[in-house]
């Protein structure tokens, strides 16, 4: 806040501006023409500072069912129900801008983005969240995943920017088939070695992808595969081999087998046949891995069981075997995998369980964790959650005027003294940050205009913790001096910390000593100035 003008000799302060908690949920969705859409629950995460909040709500996302490679296509991003909660500081209209993040397969995640356009926002009322809109050029031929992503609230008046991450595996919400440009080279995967048909997006060492493909030159060979990164960077092609031809009527046909060496995660392929290129989006799967929260206990103890690398778009059963590797307690849940080798189940472990399987259902491939389980009902865990909501940084001053002491004319320097009005400071935001309150001072001057300059006022800053007040870190008053009607002079002042575990705040008092050093000769009258007060 700004400091206001005050009455002759009356402090005035401003103090910084609280803290400022929003939480956020809602849902997201994308429009295109023709438009097609799909839904999903998801579970956000919001945080501002010390502060998070969980919500769960329906994300909707709204997207053209087909595409051509390189077109734009315009998508609007809606948040459905109610906005998010305000924090405990009104904000002014058109002060929040929204945006959110979509993810998208086999590219860069793109931004929508709506401008400022809320009305006046009481403490704890709900902020509108306006349609977020923008446009996505689709890279390449084959099917893209559209995913929801990270929420954000910046409130720039503020200096403030409120981020909700989305908990858990991202669901798939919308699928876009995107289809070859026009007279241009085109290539799909239409299958890998020992999977179903189903399964194009990821492959392991020695798996043999097999391509199809349209639009290519008869008359040139495919100049080199290679792998890079999802970027198009750091391309190459030592850890594939390839066998791949061109008919006569353009078609490509053949392999592409994954060598030993090559780097688990998501890739691309990259075609070349002399200055036309094609990628393709192609992850490549390393060992199964299983993880298990918690890692144990009692009999009806509910586990969740992620796992990493699985065939993509395969169906994973979840079991509980005993220590000689007999299943226990019948059929356990499935899971089916996403696109990126992921899946998540819920397992209730029988008692004399010792170990937890994975097993996908074509194939049979298997991945293992230990469970520690016990037969006496064990122990439980439970996480404890409390959210401490920071308070404000504030200022008051006990009203009424600073008379001096009054002083006659006789050639000699007068001393005219007082005290500064009581001031009480309670920083309660509850974080590591200090704060600084500071004053300036006006010239003095009569109603005929004369004037004592601002300098010959000096004060004896005083600071204190209040009687009987908590307080966790100390206040120091500032050094003994003039004042300036230019150069702020430090009347209290608490340090930062440094070590981000701790806080800093309290209640204070705060005061100091006048003296003002009227001139031998001077109009006589009644003088007044402004002494300003700023905490921040």
């Amino acid at each position: 806040m700004h400091p206001r003008p005050a009455r002759p000799a009356r402090t005035r302060g401003g103090a910084a501006l609280a803290a400022l908690v929003v939480a956020a949920s809602g849902s997201l969705v994308l429009a295109g023409s023709p438009a097609h859409a799909g839904s999903a629950s998801v579970t956000y995460d919001c945080v501002f500072s010390s502060s998070h909040s969980l919500f769960t709500t329906t994300a909707t996302l709204t997207a053209p069912a087909t595409a051509a490679a390189g077109e734009t296509v315009d998508l609007t991003f809606s948040l459905a129900g109610k906005g998010p909660a305000n924090g405990p500081i009104a904000l002014p209209a058109s002060s929040v801008v929204p945006s959110a993040k979509v993810l998208v397969s086999g590219q860069a995640p793109i931004t929508l983005t709506a401008p400022a356009s809320n009305p006046p926002i009481p403490a704890k009322g709900e902020i509108p969240i306006p349609d977020l809109t923008g446009r996505l050029t689709v890279a390449q031929p084959g099917t893209v995943s559209l995913t929801p992503g990270q929420l954000t609230l910046d409130i720039p008046s503020y200096g403030l920017s409120l981020g909700c991450t989305l908990q858990g595996t991202a669901p798939t919400l919308h699928t876009m088939t995107v289809t070859p440009a026009a007279g241009g080279a085109a290539a799909a995967v239409t299958g890998i070695s020992g999977r179903p048909a189903s399964d194009t997006t990821g492959a392991r060492p020695g798996d043999v992808v097999t391509l199809a493909g349209t639009g290519w030159d008869p008359a040139a060979p495919i100049g080199a595969a290679e792998l890079c990164s999802l970027a198009g960077t750091g391309c190459s092609g030592a850890d594939l081999t390839t066998d791949l031809r061109v008919g006569a009527d353009g078609g490509l046909t053949g392999t592409v087998t994954i060598g030993a060496g090559a780097a688990p995660g998501p890739h691309r392929l990259k075609l070349t046949q002399g200055t036309a290129s094609v990628s393709l989006v192609l992850g490549v799967l390393g060992t199964r891995t299983l993880q298990v929260t918690p890692g144990g206990g009692g009999p009806g103890t509910s586990a969740t069981v992620s796992g990493v690398s699985f065939d993509p778009g395969d169906e994973v059963g979840v079991t509980a075997l005993d220590k000689d590797g007999r299943p226990l307690g019948g059929a356990g849940p499935t899971a089916p995998v996403d696109a990126r080798g992921n899946f998540t189940a819920t397992l209730v472990p029988a008692v004399g369980a010792v170990t937890i399987v994975a097993t996908e259902k074509d194939g049979g491939d298997t991945a293992e964790i230990p469970w520690s389980g016990s037969a006496d009902g064990g122990a439980s865990d439970q996480t404890l959650k409390v959210v401490v909501s920071g308070g404000a940084l504030t200022m008051s001053a006990e009203p009424g005027e600073v008379v001096l002491s009054p002083v006659t004319v006789d050639g000699t320097a007068g001393a005219s003294t007082g005290s500064l009005r009581a001031l009480e400071v309670k920083d309660f935001r509850g974080t590591t940050e200090g704060w600084s309150l500071v004053g300036t001072v006006t010239d003095f001057r009569n109603a005929a205009g004369a004037v004592i300059p601002a300098s010959r006022l000096s004060w004896t800053p005083q600071c204190a913790v209040h009687p009987g007040a908590a307080a966790a870190s100390a206040v120091v008053p500032g050094s003994p001096g003039p004042l300036s009607s230019t150069t702020a002079a430090a009347l209290c002042t608490q340090a930062a910390s440094a070590d981000p575990a701790s806080v800093t705040g309290g209640h204070f008092d705060a005061g100091a000593a006048l003296n003002l050093r009227v001139p031998e000769i001077v109009q006589s009258g009644e003088y007044a100035a402004v002494l300003r007060l700023t905490l921040s």
